[in-house]
């Protein structure tokens, strides 16, 4: 259905701008939609569907995860670190084995070459971008910062004005970047407890059909690796279904 969906999107738009000559940016997609294709589109809408997502992998418990991911049916997003030792290959190899998304997080996640300027920025994540294509053929252009597009540098004066190119340039470049709407609070330290992810979680889905949740795969975290089967177990019984990330996935975006 999502190959359907991006086809019949782009097929649409085509149509739109060629007949009518509008600015690629004001066009509503959805006010041409033939009667036949609204079930499709509404589809999603009126589904709960939560997008699990694992930053800074990958990592030593990268395979753990895959493995419940496995017993539970469920396909997730890694937003992908640069990476290149050897489990860490594998980790990216199983990833796309088994059907999982890969999204671009950083090469380093150091901040103080990631948002020591715009061009750093990018150096960094083409860096990443480059692995992955050459070493496993994956290219993507779904991108998490490092912190989120609303990071504690985003509220500093030297850093702001870096932050708001990187998102600007992020656009111009014709990448998407994804923020979350459920965080888990896993990566704020080793001795968050499974249960108070857990919880985060499930308060974090009151009233909301479309969920996207932050979680690590960092090694450290082994508390997010012995929450993550409570996590799929309430979520399938608050009767969401899982999707990965792509370019037709509503934005979930902080600004």
């Amino acid at each position: 259905m999502k190959n359907m969906l991006k086809l019949f999107l782009s097929v649409a738009g085509s149509f739109i701008i060629i007949l009518f000559g509008v600015d690629v940016q004001n066009v509503q997609v959805h006010a041409m939609v033939p009667e036949e294709m609204t079930p499709l589109l509404k589809s999603k809408e009126n589904q709960k569907i939560a997008y699990l997502t694992f930053d800074d992998g990958p990592s030593l418990n990268t395979m753990e995860i895959l493995d419940i991911l496995d017993r539970y049916h469920v396909k997730a997003t890694f937003f992908v670190k640069g990476n290149e030792e050897p489990y860490a290959k594998e980790c990216y190899q199983e990833m796309i084995s088994r059907g999982h998304a890969i999204a671009l997080h950083s090469y380093t996640h150091d901040y103080s070459i990631v948002y020591r300027s715009t061009e750093s920025f990018f150096q960094d994540l083409n860096r990443l971008e480059t692995m992955l294509q050459k070493e496993y053929g994956i290219k993507s252009r779904i991108v998490r910062l490092p912190g989120g597009s609303n990071n504690r540098l985003r509220h500093q004066a030297a850093t702001k004005p870096i932050i708001n190119g990187i998102l600007q340039q992020l656009k111009e470049k014709g990448y998407i970047y994804i923020d979350w709407s459920i965080d888990s609070t896993d990566g704020f330290s080793p001795s968050i407890r499974e249960q108070q992810i857990i919880t985060a979680v499930q308060k974090g889905t009151k009233n909301q059909k479309h969920v996207n949740i932050l979680l690590h795969d960092i090694n450290s975290m082994k508390n997010t690796v012995e929450a993550l089967p409570d996590i799929i177990e309430f979520l399938k019984k608050e009767g969401y279904t899982f999707d990965t990330i792509d370019e037709t996935t509503p934005k979930m975006q902080f600004n």
